[in-house]
C-alpha cells in the first residue's frame, strides 16, 4: 500500500507528532521517526542498531539537524520539542510524507522541492539517507547536517561523561563506533550537548520526557541541477566505500521485499501489506543461533507466548516456512517439564517458563504448519517435543499446571501470572485467573486433537517402522478418548447462563462470570467443543459488549472493574491493561471465528451479515494509517479506541489480523 499524508495531517508539532514509521533490519534493530521526522518518544531513534540480536539494542543516532541554505538565507527542516528552547518548526516546510515500504518527505523552501528519503538494510546495522533537489532553478543551495549522537543502550540516557572522537569517517565513544560513508564533507563542531528533546510522547504515557544527545560534527553538501544526490550511510560496521554505494544497498532491499510479496498466500492489497508488516518481526537470535519474533516496538522483546501467538500468520500466510521452523526449533530446544521459556537467556539470565499457553500453542503450530506445508520430515523431528508437552500437563508440571480430576488444565496461585493478561502492580494481582481459564482448556482440547490427528498421520509416513506405527495407532485412540471426556467437562462447566456467553475461568469467584474477550478462543481453534447456539450466543456477547473496529476489550464496560482509558503514570496504566483496554489481536480470533461459522452454519447467515463481515475486515485498512504507519498497535482505550497506545507496532496484532484477511479472502473465494 501506498501511505500518503499532506499538510492537513500536521497543522502544528503536536498533530504531526501523533504518527510515525518503522524500519527494521532482523536483528532488533530499527529507524523510527514521526511523520514530520521528530522523535516523540526516548526509544526512537534515527538509528537504532543491534549490538547482539535481537534485544541488546544500542541508541546510535537520535536524529539529524537539517538546515538548508538558499543563497544564504537559512532554513531549518527538522521538526523537534524543545525543553527549555524554541521547538523547531521544519514540518511549515513539508508539504508530503509518503510511506511505501521506505518514507520519503517532500520539503518547499522558496519554491524549491528537496525530497529525503531512507532505508534500513536487511540483516546489516546499516542506515541509508537521501536528499535530492527537484529544480536548482539557479539557486545556490547548501545543505547542512548535523548528527545528534547518543551511543548508549536502549533506554540508557545520555551522559555528559562520554567522549566522542571523530577520526575521518569514523566517530568513537568509548568501545563504540559509527561509521559513516558519504559524498558530503565532513567538518568537525566543537563538542557540545544538545538542549534537552521532550518527547510528548512519552510524557502522556507517563515516562521520562526529557532526553540529550552529543554533537561534534557536521556534513555539508552543494546542492544544485548537476549533483544527483547527496546521502548519508551509518554503520555499526567499517565498509570501504565506493561510488553507487548507496544505489547497491537500496537495491538488496527492493529485491528483498519483492520476495516477501511473492511468499505471501495473501492476494488482496491489504493482505499483501500486512505480509510486508509482518517482516518488521521476524529476527535473529544470537544465543540461540535461530530464529524468534520481536513482540513489539519500541518497547519489547521476543517473548514464548507472543511469538507463538503471532507465528502463524508472521510466517506461515506470508510462506516463511524455514524461518517458521527455526523459531519452532529455538523453542523446542529450550523445552523444560514441558514448558516453553516466556523469556530467553541473556548473558547469565536464566529463561523464565511462566506461560501456561504458549506450550498448547506450540502444539498448534505445528499443527498448522502442517496444513500449511505437510511436511512430514518436520513432524517427525518435532514429534518428541509436542509428546512432551501433552505428557506434562496430564501428570502436572511447574507452576502448579497439571490436568485435574475432570480433564480440564488448572494452574497459577498467589502472585503466579500464567496467562496473557499477566499484569502485577505490587502484591496486586488485577487479573489473576487462577484456576481453570477458558481459553487454555479451549487450546487443551485443540492440542489433544491436533495429537490424535498428527499421531495418525506419523503413523502412516514413510518415517515410522510397523512397532512405532502401531504405538502411534494406540497414542491416537487415547488423545481421541481424552479429548471426549474434557469436551464433555467443558461443557458441563463452561457456560454462563446469566450472561449468555462463556465462563472467564473456573476459580469459585467473582472473576470466574466476568465478561472477557478470551471465550473467542473457544471458537477460532482448529478443534472446538462448542454448538452453534453456544457459537452465536458468544458472538451475539462480544459483538455487543466486546468488539470495536480495531479490537476487543478485555472486559465489558458493564462491570465495575472496567478501565476504559489507557494513560498516565504506569501504575495506572497496569491496572487499566486488561480491565477494559482493547486489544488488537483478539480481533483476528473474533473474524476467524465469525468466518467459520458463516462456513459450518450457512443457512443461519444471510447476505447482508456477509457484507457486514466483510466491510469490518476491510476497515482494518483505515488503521494502518493511524499510529505507526502500515502496522497495527498493541493496544487502544476501552471507551473509545480511536487512538494507540503501547507499542505502536505489534507482532501478534499484525499476524492474528493478517490471518483473519487470509481467511477472508479462502471465504470470499469459495463462493
Amino acid at each position: 500500500m501506498r501511505f500518503v499524508y499532506t499538510q492537513e495531517n500536521w497543522k502544528n508539532i503536536e498533530e504531526g507528532e501523533k504518527n510515525c514509521f518503522l524500519l527494521t533490519n532482523a536483528l532488533g534493530g530499527y529507524v523510527s521517526l514521526t511523520l514530520i521526522g521528530s522523535v516523540a518518544r526516548g526509544d526512537q531513534a534515527l538509528f537504532m542498531a543491534a549490538k547482539k540480536a535481537p534485544n541488546v539494542r544500542w541508541h546510535m543516532v537520535t536524529n539529524l539537524l537539517e538546515e538548508v541554505f538558499v543563497d544564504g538565507r537559512r532554513h531549518v527542516l527538522t521538526s523537534q520539542r524543545m525543553q527549555d528552547a524554541p521547538d523547531y518548526e521544519g514540518f511549515r516546510y513539508l508539504k508530503e510524507f509518503v510511506f511505501e515500504n521506505y518514507p520519503e518527505w517532500v520539503f518547499e523552501v522558496e519554491g524549491l522541492r528537496i525530497h529525503k528519503t531512507m532505508y534500513m538494510v536487511h540483516g546489516e546495522n546499516i542506515v541509508g539517507i537521501r536528499y535530492w533537489l527537484e529544480d536548482a532553478k539557479g539557486h545556490t543551495v547548501d545543505l547542512k547536517l548535523t548528527p545528534w549522537m547518543r551511543f548508549t543502550a536502549k533506554n540508557t540516557p545520555f551522559s555528559e561523561t562520554q567522549k566522542f572522537e571523530l577520526r575521518g569517517n569514523i566517530i568513537q565513544c568509548g568501545e563504540d563506533k559509527l561509521c559513516v560513508a558519504t559524498n558530503a564533507m565532513i567538518q568537525k563542531d566543537k563538542s557540545d550537548t544538545t538542549e534537552n528533546l521532550y518527547f510528548s510522547q512519552d510524557e502522556r504515557d507517563g515516562r521520562d520526557e526529557k532526553g540529550r544527545a552529543h554533537i561534534n560534527h557536521y556534513y555539508v553538501f552543494e546542492l544544485s541541477e548537476e549533483t544527483e544526490d547527496c546521502y548519508l550511510l551509518y554503520s555499526t560496521n567499517e565498509y570501504e566505500y565506493y561510488e553507487g554505494m548507496y544505489d547497491d544497498f537500496l537495491e538488496m532491499e527492493k529485491e528483498y521485499r519483492a520476495g516477501l510479496m511473492d511468499m505471501a498466500f495473501t492476494t488482496s492489497e491489504l493482505g499483501k501489506q500486512l505480509a510486508m508488516s509482518a517482516d518488521s518481526y521476524i529476527v535473529n537470535r544470537d544465543s540461540t543461533m535461530g530464529k524468534s519474533i520481536i513482540a513489539g516496538y519500541p518497547f519489547f522483546e521476543d517473548w514464548g507466548r507472543d511469538t507463538m501467538i503471532a507465528l502463524n500468520g508472521v510466517t506461515m500466510v506470508t510462506g516463511r516456512f524455514e524461518e517458521c521452523k527455526s523459531i519452532l526449533r529455538t523453542f523446542a530446544k529450550y523445552m523444560k517439564d514441558g514448558l516453553l521459556p516466556n523469556l530467553f537467556p541473556e548473558g547469565d539470565i536464566e529463561p523464565m517458563y511462566n506461560s501456561i499457553d504458549a506450550p498448547l500453542l506450540f502444539v498448534n503450530a505445528v499443527y498448522e504448519y502442517m496444513e500449511f506445508s505437510n511436511d512430514e520430515e518436520f513432524l517427525y523431528e518435532i514429534w518428541q517435543y509436542l509428546v512432551q508437552v501433552m505428557d506434562s500437563y496430564m501428570k502436572g508440571t511447574n507452576f502448579g499446571i497439571r490436568m485435574d480430576e475432570d480433564y480440564l488444565i488448572k494452574g497459577g496461585s498467589g502472585l503466579q501470572q500464567l496467562t496473557w493478561m499477566d499484569v502485577r502492580v505490587g502484591d496486586y494481582l488485577p487479573t489473576p485467573r487462577h484456576g481453570k481459564p477458558v481459553e487454555i482448556n479451549a487450546y487443551w482440547y485443540n492440542a489433544l486433537c491436533v495429537m490424535g490427528y498428527m499421531a495418525e498421520k506419523l503413523a502412516s509416513s514413510g518415517f515410522m517402522n510397523q512397532e512405532d506405527a502401531m504405538t502411534l495407532y494406540l497414542l491416537q485412540g487415547e488423545y481421541s478418548g481424552l479429548a471426549a471426556k474434557v469436551k464433555n467437562s467443558f461443557m458441563m462447566n463452561y457456560w454462563n447462563e446469566e450472561e449468555q456467553c462463556l465462563k472467564d475461568v473456573l476459580s469459585g469467584k467473582r472473576d470466574e462470570n466476568q465478561v472477557r474477550c478470551n471465550q473467542i478462543w473457544a471458537l477460532s481453534m482448529p478443534f472446538t467443543m462448542t454448538n452453534e447456539e453456544m457459537e452465536r450466543k458468544v458472538l451475539e456477547k462480544i459483538t455487543n459488549e466486546l468488539y470495536t473496529p480495531i479490537g476487543l476489550r478485555t472486559l465489558s464496560p458493564k462491570d465495575r472493574e472496567f478501565h476504559g482509558i489507557y494513560m498516565g503514570p504506569m501504575e495506572e496504566r497496569d491496572r487499566a491493561y486488561h480491565q477494559g483496554t482493547t486489544w488488537a489481536f483478539p480481533l483476528g480470533a473474533f473474524y476467524r471465528a465469525c468466518i467459520r461459522y458463516m462456513v459450518q452454519y450457512p443457512d443461519k447467515v444471510n447476505a447482508t451479515q456477509v457484507t457486514k463481515l466483510g466491510m469490518a475486515i476491510e476497515s482494518i485498512k483505515e488503521w494502518l494509517y493511524e499510529g505507526c504507519v502500515g502496522q497495527i498497535a498493541e493496544i487502544y482505550d476501552g471507551e473509545e479506541p480511536t487512538v494507540s497506545r503501547g507499542c505502536f507496532a505489534q507482532a501478534w496484532s499484525v499476524g492474528e489480523l493478517l490471518r483473519a484477511v487470509y481467511e477472508w479472502e479462502k471465504f470470499k473465494a469459495s463462493r
